[in-house]
């Protein structure tokens, strides 16, 4: 695959600045098409926890996601900071999104969710056996409520058709392999 060539970008302009970027870039692909893509940079990888209490239950959020309108079900989990390790930062994001911490963690493969429109990289760990630290210390723009719910009731959730995001579902996915 390393020898596969790849389109030349000829031309690339920022559009937007701000919590993400927009790129416009003019392609050239190696058949001669020439064309415009549209392109976010994130600025920041991010992180997620599949997270279990010692009773096997799962840390799950409920957070309303302004795009869909909607509280979703999700794994606590967020940006990485630059001064962070995406380890770091998803210990901190549980930490302040549920006030659970400590425990055993592994790290889960990393994906690229939407590929098509960025190069966000999102880092998935498993942590076992946390425990509640503290008050939730959530950012005073989200909104987000802590559930603990067993892999039957998560799995009844998502069958009746409860909007979830689908970061959860690919923890979930990530999980069932080890």
């Amino acid at each position: 695959m390393s020898n596969t060539t790849i389109p030349k970008i000829e031309k690339s302009q920022f559009a937007y600045h701000g919590f993400f970027d927009v790129h416009v870039d003019s392609l050239r692909w190696p058949t001669g098409f020439q064309n415009t893509y549209t392109r976010l940079d994130l600025c920041s990888s991010a992180a997620v926890v599949l997270a279990r209490i010692a009773d096997g239950r799962f840390i799950i959020n409920l957070e309303y996601r302004h795009p869909t309108g909607k509280w979703l079900l999700s794994c606590p989990g967020g940006r990485v900071d630059q001064s962070e390790t995406p380890l770091e930062a998803v210990k901190r994001e549980l930490l302040e999104e549920t006030g659970y911490g400590g425990g055993t963690w592994q790290a889960l493969p990393s994906i690229y969710p939407l590929p098509a429109i960025t190069d966000q990289r999102i880092f998935y760990f498993l942590a076992q056996d946390v425990v509640h630290l503290s008050a939730a210390k959530v950012e005073e723009s989200e909104l987000i409520k802590t559930l603990l719910k067993t892999k039957q009731e998560l799995y009844q959730e998502i069958q009746n058709k409860t909007p979830v995001d689908g970061i959860l579902c690919t923890a979930l996915f990530l999980w069932q392999l080890l």
